[in-house]
This record gives structure tokens, C-alpha cells and sequence, in this order.
């Protein structure tokens, strides 16, 4: 594995009002198509993320977690997955044009995998992507701008789940193709 590069990123401490400005390795992962085998791995990264939207409800336990990506996400999407040294930690789940799950582990956020795995769903020879994001998770949302995704439609969340207000993003392809 290459060594890996090091970048200027911005972290939040909850005890401060400002960014911390902290030193961050920018690591290639290794992308691949996952298995089934792969769903507690992915179900244990999915639920360590969302635990970290705090103004979410929590909705669902562990099991539901793994039962909803072995029984439901692999059954309707493509689903790959970022990994290191320690495991999967990013996953990207899409379902033809639409990113329906995009999560990395706390501990590798801002280290590239999530930005990986969108290069590679927009390489992936679709002209469009979408994908949904609540209004709240303002480090998706510059996230997902950063790469060209533009908001297109908000809601105020009375059609998802957790009643939270969202927005639906898109990607276009550019150019010839």
C-alpha cells in the first residue's frame, strides 16, 4: 500500500466554538465489491456513523442494522466497500442512479475513503447520481457539494423516517461520455 499523504483538515471539538485545524493522512483504501459475508462489518460502520448524528432519533438497534443491510441493501444495490489495514471502513451503497447509504467509520472521516468511493460511483459510467441528506448534517452537505452534487429539492422530512428535514442532491456527468 502506498505511503499515505498528509493534508490540512478542520476538525470540530464539541468543547470549542472553533475548528481545530489538525494533520490528517490522506490514505488510498482499497475499493471492492462487497459480499454478503461483508454485512456486519458494514452494518457495525453504519451504525458507528449514525450514532454520530446526534440530532437524529435513534430509530434502531444493532440487529435492525445488519438485518436491514444483509436482507434489504444487498438485495438492492450494488455495494462497495473501502478498506485498510483494519477492515472495511467506508461503504457506498447504490441502487442505479441513486447513493442510497454512504457511511465511513468515525475513526477514518476526513481521510479520503468516503471521496474514493464517490469517484468511483461517478466513474461507474452513470450520467447522473442523487442521493438524499439531512438538512442538519452540515459535513455531508459540504461534503457532497465539495464534489459537484448540488441540492435540488428540501423537504421538511415528512417522508423519511426519522420526520427530518432533508435534501435531495444530484451529480451530472459533464462533457463527452
Amino acid at each position: 500500500m502506498a505511503a499515505p499523504t498528509m493534508r490540512l483538515i478542520c476538525c470540530t471539538n464539541p468543547l470549542q466554538r472553533e475548528p481545530t485545524p489538525q494533520l490528517m493522512p490522506h490514505m488510498p483504501f482499497t475499493l471492492r465489491r462487497a459480499t454478503v459475508a461483508d454485512a456486519d462489518a458494514i452494518a457495525a460502520v453504519y451504525s458507528a456513523s449514525f450514532r454520530l448524528l446526534t440530532f437524529l432519533p435513534m430509530l434502531h438497534t444493532a440487529a435492525e442494522y445488519r438485518s436491514f443491510i444483509a436482507n434489504v441493501i444487498f438485495r438492492d444495490c450494488e455495494v462497495i466497500v473501502a478498506e485498510d489495514n483494519s477492515g472495511i471502513v467506508s461503504f457506498l451503497a447504490r441502487q442505479d442512479e441513486e447513493v442510497r447509504l454512504l457511511y465511513t467509520r468515525p475513526d477514518r472521516i476526513g481521510r479520503g475513503a468516503g471521496t474514493q468511493l464517490i469517484e468511483a460511483a461517478q466513474k461507474s459510467g452513470v450520467k447522473a447520481l442523487k442521493l438524499w441528506c439531512f438538512q442538519a448534517n452540515a459535513r455531508a452537505r459540504r461534503f457532497y457539494e465539495a464534489r459537484g452534487f448540488h441540492p435540488i429539492r428540501f423537504t421538511d422530512g415528512a417522508g423519511n423516517e426519522e420526520k427530518t428535514p432533508d435534501v435531495c442532491y444530484r451529480w451530472e456527468r459533464t462533457g463527452c461520455f
